[in-house]
């Protein structure tokens, strides 16, 4: 029913395309996609498109050297110590107090979440260097 011609391609960002064309961006030959696979298809290529400029929703992807994990790492402990100083989010007083509950709540799950961050990026950092020392093999 509703049915269109994309390229295929997730790494190029071209997306309406006539029957028998060829994407002038990849050379990739236009497909039949139905509305579903259409919206799947062009979800893909956004998060992809994402990936490769570096968003900053996205926690590391191949493209990433070490050094710029850490130094989001490095971002994200900054962004939880300003967090903690600027909103006490952590002292007693604070978590006892009947006062504003749902900022509490709600700045004490942006603190988990940041933490969170560091961790996946953190166990980012451990994958790569296991990699290397298990392609590097037994000494």
């Amino acid at each position: 029913m509703f049915e269109n011609f994309y390229c295929p391609n997730v790494e190029c960002d071209q997306r309406f395309l006539k029957e028998g064309e060829k994407c002038p961006k990849c050379g990739t030959l236009a497909q039949k996609f139905g509305m579903s696979e259409g919206a799947n298809l062009m979800q893909q290529k956004k998060l992809h498109m994402k990936v490769k400029k570096g968003a900053k929703e996205i926690l590391f992807s191949d493209e990433m050297t070490d050094e710029n994990i850490r130094k989001k790492i490095y971002e994200d402990m900054m962004n939880l110590a300003m967090h903690e100083a600027g909103t006490a989010w952590m002292e007693l007083g604070t978590l006892l107090s009947l006062n504003s509950t749902d900022q509490m709540l709600g700045a004490g799950f942006k603190a988990l979440i940041d933490q969170n961050k560091i961790i996946v990026r953190q166990n980012e950092l451990i994958i790569r260097a296991l990699t290397k020392i298990a392609k590097a093999g037994p000494q």
